[in-house]
């Protein structure tokens, strides 16, 4: 609850949602960060504040409806798009663009808000589909559709030349809930193919890389299982990458982001942690599920502020110091961090005590699976 509280404290009464309020790099709203977050209000039973939260994205989507639409005509006409008029992945928290150079191409932003949006749709009692909400829904599946397997910049908002697993499997996602949300299966081809790149590159190399650029593996292609369920949890090339992930990029219990990363020298992250127990909830392992849940728990401040990363200095302190140098101390107070330890404690509150014993009674009944797509 402690956590559930901070999310509340970090959201705007607009519905926009700060990073982080202790670091002056994150006071943005973040698709990805926000969506995440919306969605662990939900599963909390804080329908209200999650339904605040994406009206805010609507207003946004609206307010750049022609960039939006402009990069889609351009894209369909054979135009070459620069990455600073796509999109944002941020927006100020009063819904604005700010145009300072940040690698904004980043689609996944867009699909993960599809799929948190279906999610709260399905489980806060009074939610509306609006005709405006509609509209917006309709847009940004229409842009991923065009831009789906498009090099973008990644989750950590690197490597722009290249297609990144987690990435599409979060465009998957928002695909597969625009598609039930508009009752629209032509969103459903586009997921198709996403599915079909994915398979094809775990079926060549026996498990999920980072990208078409890299082989080795990321922590974040945890989420081709939960949220979006691009692979069972069972596959067998899912279960090889979990395999990998943790042999790789284990920290004093937590995970690192990917084998090279230098990010304040590459400390364990709770948001990737807690996204392993999630995984192991869907797979039946309690045991590691709770392991990683209590793993969180222990990075919690006297204050009950959740950090971003923790080990770095220890791990890395040259790579550490320089970012330090940089944008001084590393969020200790990050959004997301509380958004995946509500979502994870309520999995396994779930996955062990049946479907009435998770954080909100009011989501009984609701599915975390979207609609099946073939390949």
């Amino acid at each position: 609850m402690r956590s559930v509280e901070a999310i509340l404290r970090n959201q705007s009464p607009n519905g926009a949602i700060v990073a982080s309020p202790d670091f002056s790099q994150y006071h943005f709203c973040w698709l990805r960060d926000g969506s995440f977050s919306a969605y662990a209000l939900d599963v909390a039973g804080e329908h209200e504040a999650s339904a605040r939260y994406h009206e805010w994205v609507r207003a946004a989507v609206h307010r750049i409806s022609a960039v939006i639409d402009e990069a889609i005509a351009r894209h369909y006409a054979g135009h070459d798009v620069g990455a600073l008029e796509m999109p944002p992945a941020r927006f100020t928290l009063e819904g604005s663009v700010i145009v300072d150079g940040w690698p904004n191409f980043q689609i996944d932003g867009y699909g993960t808000w599809l799929w948190s949006l279906g999610r709260h749709l399905r489980s806060a009692p009074s939610a509306e589909f609006t005709k405006d909400l509609r509209d917006a829904v309709a847009r940004v599946g229409r842009y991923l559709e065009a831009f789906a397997l498009t090099p973008c910049y990644d989750v950590w908002e690197e490597s722009g030349s290249a297609v990144h697993t987690s990435t599409l499997a979060s465009v998957y996602g928002g695909l597969v809930s625009a598609a039930g949300l508009l009752d629209d299966t032509r969103y459903l081809e586009t997921a198709a193919a996403v599915k079909a790149t994915v398979a094809k590159s775990g079926s060549r190399l026996g498990y999920f890389n980072k990208s078409s650029e890299n082989d080795d593996v990321d922590a974040s292609t945890l989420w081709l299982d939960n949220p979006f369920h691009v692979v069972d949890s069972s596959d067998s090339n899912l279960t090889r990458s979990v395999s990998m992930i943790s042999d790789r990029l284990t920290l004093d219990g937590g995970l690192r982001r990917y084998p090279t990363d230098t990010y304040f020298g590459s400390g364990a992250w709770p948001v990737l942690t807690a996204s392993l127990g999630w995984h192991y909830a869907s797979a039946g392992n309690a045991g590691e599920a709770r392991r990683c849940l209590d793993w969180v728990a222990e990075r919690f401040d006297a204050d009950g502020h959740l950090g971003e990363q923790f080990g770095g200095d220890r791990r890395d302190l040259r790579h550490y110091s320089e970012w330090l140098d940089r944008w001084g101390p590393p969020a200790a107070d990050l959004t997301w961090s509380h958004a995946m330890y509500v979502i994870l404690a309520d999995a396994i509150a779930r996955g062990t005590g049946g479907p009435e014993s998770g954080l909100a009674k009011t989501r009984t009944g609701t599915s975390d699976t979207g609609p099946e797509v073939s390949t």
